[in-house]
């Protein structure tokens, strides 16, 4: 007796479909192995606001703690976020860091709610000398400007205001999945076309200012989270000596290296609930483009992410509860928008810009490359 053949459900919904242009990276005749699953919209969501808030200081305290506090009341109300989460971690330089998101399904809703704001809600009463530091990054990409994937179906991130999750569907495990997943790239090469410049200029110091970043054509934002919490001892073991030291090299070199490959930020936060630290991560990195993640994803350290990765799940086999998952984003110039005030040097798309001339650090700085090349997805 053999076994009943899968049957796959395409990546873009139907809706989102139009005659490709652009070849898909996937073999012929390709199939993939294990499951994966995508959120699903309804056909009316023509948009997926995110606006990420942060409170910077150089240690917790009780005063960045009531200005989340502010941030969290500021999520709700009329027009409020359909779903929010809140992380936290310890950057580059030592300082700590509160982030929290919120994510809408309409466009209207959103701008509704910032306009019904003052314009320094997110640093109320804030000085430019205080301890504090703050930083609004609000993104608005169309549904054809954005995937996901998750090798299961309990859904984190915007697919939690989602209609449903997909059935298996049928592109992931080869190199360029990722890209082909995402609507617009069907007809566009998804090319980035300019560099994040500040809107004035200033000397190189950051703190003391209110630094406003003018962005570029088709920035790329991903956020890709690890959840163990269901996982048992035997299994959560595996994940921290085998599979979490190399996640954590990858984020550092992002991190710390991310200008050489074209990541202009990197931050890799635990989700926090109820005041405590759940066992769930996520980093959240932007990028010059596709084609330069895509580039750094062939490299050794992420290769060796994936292949721990691989090695956890033929570990554990059909009893695995490691989730992992990603949403990415391809945005439009006129869909991202970034103000810091008072955040030091290296936060934000405050890395990607030269201030004392107002414009980008230069593209030699990116080791980029060919957009035709090196297309690549963490192939869960």
């Amino acid at each position: 007796m053999t076994d009943k053949p899968r049957t796959l459900e395409p990546n873009i919904p139907d809706h989102l479909r139009v005659p490709r242009t652009r070849p898909l990276g996937a073999p012929p005749d390709f199939m993939p192995v294990t499951p994966n699953y995508s959120a699903r919209f309804a056909v009316s969501v023509k948009a997926i606001p995110m606006a990420f808030f942060g409170v910077q200081s150089r240690q917790k305290s009780a005063e960045s703690e009531r200005a989340v506090a502010a941030l969290e009341a500021g999520f709700s109300g009329t027009d409020a976020p359909k779903f929010w989460d809140r992380a936290e971690y310890e950057d580059e330089v030592g300082h700590f860091n509160s982030i929290m998101v919120g994510y809408w399904d309409d466009l209207p809703t959103y701008q509704n709610w910032q306009r019904a704001k003052p314009a320094d809600w997110w640093h109320p009463g804030a000085s430019l000398n205080g301890e504090l530091g703050f930083f609004r990054e609000c993104y608005t990409p169309g549904v054809d400007d954005t995937e996901t994937t998750f090798g299961h179906t309990y859904p984190e991130g915007y697919s939690k205001i989602a209609d449903r999750m997909s059935g298996d569907t049928d592109t992931h495990e080869y190199w360029g999945s990722a890209r082909d997943r995402i609507p617009r790239s069907q007809t566009d090469a998804l090319e980035p076309v300019g560099q994040p410049k500040a809107t004035s200029t200033y000397d190189d110091e950051t703190l003391a200012r209110h630094i406003v970043v003018e962005p570029h054509e088709n920035l790329c934002l991903l956020r890709s989270g690890q959840d163990w919490s269901v996982t048992d001892d035997v299994e959560r073991k595996f994940y921290f000596d085998h599979v979490k030291p190399h996640l954590d090299i990858g984020m550092k070199e992002i991190r710390d290296k991310g200008r050489t490959f074209g990541c202009y930020f990197n931050r890799y936060m635990y989700l926090v609930g109820h005041n405590a630290r759940l066992e769930k991560t996520y980093s959240l990195s932007a990028w010059h483009s596709l084609a330069e993640l895509e580039s750094w994803c062939k490299g050794g350290t992420h290769l060796r992410i994936f292949n721990a990765g691989i090695k956890h799940y033929r570990t554990a086999g059909d009893k695995a509860m490691l989730r992992l998952y990603h949403e990415m984003s391809v945005v439009r110039a006129k869909d991202q928008s970034f103000e810091y005030f008072n955040c030091h040097r290296r936060t934000g798309m405050l890395n990607a810009i030269s201030l004392s001339q107002s414009s980008s650090l230069g593209h030699q700085t990116f080791m980029g490359t060919d957009t035709e090349n090196g297309r690549v997805d963490a192939r869960r």
